[in-house]
């Protein structure tokens, strides 16, 4: 798949820039809504019941560092003004822009807070709707692009020659006692995205006052540099923030720009020690992937925390 030009500031080297701090993070701590529907032949429903919970499941803690944020980029709110609502509880009023990289989608909701993140992505904040089920917002698409919903509920934005543009991770809507609440974009034509909120998971808890969190980046990797530990040589990928909780939309498109960066590592074994990082230890600071480990298979690679020998 291609590779779309990052802003400079994203440009990635194979090579040593610089210390970094990084973050502590668990070696292989399986994370809620990833997935591996990529896995060649392997069902989904027994990637997620068994793969996740029984292999990776004993995973030890590692310390690892975290990158310090590029000083070139900054954070900032906007709580952009809305029209006046028509007077249902949950009327979608006000657009804004929300922008990454050369990509803008339009957002439409009401009185949403948008934050632009260190790594070029964004995330939009908008209230619960007082009753729910409901529409909590909608985005759009430029004219000539499109969204490509994944099996995860994350989304995929191609521009008009079908390449990788950007993507949506999975919403997330919490209340503001922490009860999860159901939250999906569903697809309302090519270039239309329905942000739609359900009941609590759990309780069926429904009206209380919480947000919906909308994430778009456009931006895969901060990293990919080549060097030596555990025996062997090694490829210290470092995904961005967004790239690394997008979900099915950012997996293959992420794999490319390594590849693309490193071609040595396009292979099969390689690839599935990529695929068990993005399954199961997204936040740890690096996927460290090894050339020389043996190729087992995508099963066996998960069944030995991504380290097969």
């Amino acid at each position: 798949m291609p590779v779309r030009a990052r802003p400079a500031r994203y440009r990635t080297e194979v090579q040593t820039t610089g210390a970094r701090s990084r973050r502590p993070a668990a070696r292989c701590t399986p994370r809620a809504g990833a997935a591996l529907t990529s896995l060649a032949a392997v069902p989904a429903a027994v990637l997620a019941a068994v793969l996740v919970s029984a292999l990776l499941g004993g995973c030890t803690a590692a310390d690892d560092a975290t990158p310090a944020p590029s000083a070139s980029h900054g954070t900032e709110s906007v709580t952009p003004r809305a029209e006046a609502p028509s007077g249902s509880a949950t009327t979608i009023v006000g657009t804004v822009a929300l922008t990454s990289g050369a990509l803008t989608l339009s957002l439409r909701a009401d009185r949403p807070t948008v934050t632009a993140q260190p790594d070029g992505s964004v995330q939009a904040s908008i209230a619960l709707p007082t009753e729910l089920p409901a529409e909590a917002a909608q985005l759009t698409a430029p004219v000539g692009t499109t969204f490509e919903v994944q099996l995860d509920g994350s989304v995929v934005v191609r521009d008009a020659a079908g390449a990788f543009a950007g993507g949506l991770a999975s919403p997330t809507a919490t209340t503001e006692d922490g009860t999860l609440v159901r939250a999906q974009l569903e697809a309302a034509g090519t270039e239309v995205l329905r942000v739609v909120v359900s009941p609590a998971l759990i309780d069926g808890t429904g009206g209380a006052s919480g947000a919906v969190t909308v994430w778009f980046g456009t931006a895969l990797l901060e990293s990919a540099t080549w060097g030596e530990r555990e025996g062997g040589r090694s490829l210290a990928v470092d995904p961005t923030p967004w790239a690394r909780a997008g979900g099915l939309a950012a997996q293959d498109a992420t794999w490319a720009a390594v590849v693309a960066l490193a071609p040595e590592a396009g292979t099969t074994g390689m690839h599935d020690q990529f695929l068990c990082h993005a399954l199961g230890a997204a936040d740890k600071a690096t996927w460290n992937l090894e050339p020389w480990r043996p190729d087992v298979g995508s099963l066996a690679t998960l069944a030995a925390s991504c380290n097969p020998t």
